[in-house]
């Protein structure tokens, strides 16, 4: 039987401005908690912004997750990417200029993760 793909979530802390990854998601409780290294963190859904895995790494083999911000040099051009989810076609799509690409148009050996939406927010202006 063929393994799935790794279903995982990093989560933006509201209230102390960090990116963290997730232990656990309880959602009959609405609680989600926080690995902080030395501690956990565990508070209601509404404290933190969900992010989940693509199940894709940039060619330095780091985790892609929603809200990433991947720049792909096109021969010489540097083109920043949104990776967000669509409901509307249930994946993961990545945004650039108004204009949506699958992850099947995406060189992902060329991409690197330059940041993300919540941690730098001066690469949005570009894009």
């Amino acid at each position: 039987m063929q393994a799935g793909r790794e279903i995982k979530f990093r989560a933006w802390d509201t209230v102390q401005d960090k990116m963290l990854p997730v232990e656990s998601i309880n959602f009959r409780n609405d609680v989600i908690s926080l690995d902080e290294g030395d501690n956990s963190v565990s508070d209601s859904s509404d404290m933190f912004i969900l992010m989940q895995f693509t199940g894709l790494l940039d060619k330095n083999g780091k985790e892609i997750y929603e809200g990433d911000i991947v720049r792909l040099n096109d021969c010489g051009d540097i083109f920043d990417h949104i990776v967000r989810w669509s409901d509307v076609d249930a994946q993961f799509l990545f945004e650039v200029n108004g204009d949506w690409y699958g992850a099947a148009d995406m060189e992902f050996d060329q991409c690197v993760i330059a940041g993300n939406i919540y941690e730098n927010a001066e690469l949005l202006e570009a894009i």
